[in-house]
């Protein structure tokens, strides 16, 4: 067995243009399967960061080897010799995995063919199902599944739970919304934005886990926002609360300093406390609640009614 280096591995890595250029053109059959995963162990074994450090590997270095390394190794277990690239086969459809959107310690998100259609994969082997499929039935009960996407299927592939799901036309994520006002949105543009999350908190009653600026969509015509990336149920309930304190301070900058401070300061508190305490600060701070047209550069002006 080949004895691999650390830097080898992350070389490797930096010159790989796909997963195949890593694991071989074999991922469809018994052995080729095998082959992959004792070449995936060998790998992952060197950039381990202790071996890494002993090796003169800077840690953080090796830690993000190893997440690419899983990344591409994932992609590279969803081959199938009769599909042209990385897909998962459901129930009822193969989706064709066209590029990752992003990755959370826990999930990995996916273009398909389909714009609308977006795959989540968990990153580890037999972890619990993802819960969408649950919180969009929790939440139309109670008249909020407009906030999270509705599944189309969900199947395991080599013992990674998947989820594919259909977005409305027009959703954006934080991120392009940062990108477009990087000094920092009006506080009242954040405030519907920043209301709408801790609602579909609250209503869901559970932990997201990964509230990050590409998990958290919105569409600015509409004044909708939808939570994806919600990782399998776990302990850690205070995780959102600083996720959410961060995303204020992110989307906002230095252009609602009270809002910012009021994030941090109740991110402990429970979701119905903290929405409850959000709106006596926003009324304080602007009035009734107006409608404000809001949009993003290629966005046309909104023209339908609603209140932040």
């Amino acid at each position: 067995m080949n004895t691999w280096h650390p830097a080898e591995v992350v070389d490797l890595i930096t010159q790989a243009r796909s997963a195949f250029d890593v694991f071989g053109p074999d991922s469809s059959t018994p052995a080729g399967k095998r082959a992959g995963r004792r070449l995936h162990r060998a790998l992952i074994a060197a950039v381990h960061p202790d071996r890494a450090a002993a090796a003169g590997l800077d840690r953080a270095l090796a830690a993000q080897a190893t997440a690419e390394l899983n990344r591409l190794y994932d992609a590279w277990m969803t081959v199938d010799a009769d599909v042209r690239g990385p897909h998962v086969v459901g129930p009822h459809s193969t989706y064709v995995l066209k590029g990752r959107l992003w990755a959370t310690p826990g999930t990995v998100a996916y273009r398909t063919d389909d714009p609308l259609v977006r795959v989540e994969i968990a990153r580890q082997v037999g972890v619990g199902a993802q819960p969408l499929g649950f919180l969009y039935d929790a939440l139309a009960a109670q008249r909020m599944d407009a906030f999270v996407p509705e599944v189309v299927e969900s199947a395991i592939t080599d013992g990674h739970q998947w989820t594919a799901y259909r977005l409305p036309a027009g959703m954006r994520s934080l991120r392009e919304v940062h990108a477009a006002y990087p000094a920092g949105l009006d506080g009242r543009d954040w405030a519907w934005m920043a209301r709408r999350i801790l609602m579909t908190l609250a209503a869901a009653n559970r932990t997201h886990g990964a509230l990050t600026l590409d998990t958290v969509l919105i569409h600015p015509a509409e004044h909708g926002v939808m939570l994806t990336g919600w990782e399998p149920a776990r302990g850690g309930g205070d995780i959102d609360g600083a996720a959410v304190a961060d995303l204020f301070a992110i989307m906002l900058g230095d252009s609602a300093a009270q809002q910012v401070l009021f994030a941090g300061a109740s991110e402990r508190l429970s979701l119905s406390r903290q929405l409850h305490e959000y709106d006596l600060l926003l009324q304080r701070l602007y009035g009734e609640r107006r409608f404000r047209r809001f949009t993003l550069a290629d966005q046309t002006t909104a023209t339908s009614t609603g209140t932040r």
